[in-house]
């Protein structure tokens, strides 16, 4: 009596389904990612409170830190600054967003909005100070500051597939301090 060798087991089928599941879900997924929005990343840095009246810096109950935006796309990006709230304990205050080529109380210049500091080419890294100004507090309590850019290609730039319309700046918070940048 002959075996026949080339029968298949439960063991080889399971061991076979078993393999053959993640090479589906990795297919799969990989639609998803493709579509997903292309967009500037950003990094914050570390926030410094402003004296309640900075005079002289045009800054009011104003907290800065500061932000590494990067490129990722093909594309050549304007950045635009779209808003900027403070979170205080339970209250969440809209605020003035401000960008400045560094911070304020170093000698760093305002940005105008058509500068072409926020003109960020393929790869490109920068970092800038964001102030969120006029805040309406400068008590020492601790909080949160969440920014948003707009993001647009840059007329005649090589175009880019699902290029976000705006990025959230990555959330920057703060301890119960008392005004620490020395202006």
């Amino acid at each position: 009596m002959q075996q026949n060798t080339s029968s298949l087991s439960r063991r080889k089928v399971t061991a076979g389904l078993a393999w053959s599941v993640p090479a589906v879900a990795a297919v799969s997924a990989a639609p998803a990612f493709a579509a997903s929005p292309k967009c500037v990343t950003s990094d914050a840095g570390t926030v410094v409170k402003f004296p309640g009246n900075s005079s002289g810096y045009d800054l009011f109950q104003a907290y800065g830190f500061p932000v590494t935006l990067t490129n990722p796309t093909r594309g050549t990006l304007r950045i635009t600054a779209k808003s900027v709230s403070v979170t205080l304990g339970k209250k969440v205050v809209a605020a003035e967003l401000l960008i400045y080529t560094d911070d304020p109380c170093a000698g760093g210049t305002p940005v105008a909005a058509d500068s072409d500091l926020l003109v960020l080419e393929p790869g490109e890294t920068i970092t800038l100070w964001f102030v969120a100004n006029e805040t309406g507090n400068s008590a020492n309590t601790p909080g949160c500051i969440n920014a948003k850019l707009g993001v647009a290609l840059v007329d005649g730039s090589v175009p880019v597939d699902n290029l976000c319309g705006e990025v959230e700046v990555e959330e920057a918070c703060f301890p119960k301090t008392p005004p620490s940048a020395t202006c």
